[in-house]
């Protein structure tokens, strides 16, 4: 098993994805995090900073209609 450091701040906010203290280690909700991750580049989401920011600077139209082939993705821990 490897160990790793990480800053109180990063704990803090790892801390709040936990949903059951007795049973959430810091291993199970980053594993969670990673299923997550996993499952959103299955579908085809882009983690590519890059793209991401010019994505960020571009307006997008607010619409109360979804687009057809786009989905809303939620994320519930």
């Amino acid at each position: 098993m490897k160990t790793i450091q990480i800053s109180e701040e990063l704990y803090d906010r790892l801390k709040a994805f936990v949903v059951d203290p007795f049973d959430d280690t810091p291993e199970i909700v980053i594993s969670r995090v990673v299923d997550i991750v996993d499952k959103a580049r299955s579908k085809g989401t882009s983690w590519d900073a890059e793209e991401g920011a010019e994505q960020e600077a571009q307006p997008q139209p607010r619409s109360s209609k979804r687009r057809s082939g786009q989905e809303q993705v939620g994320m519930a821990l």
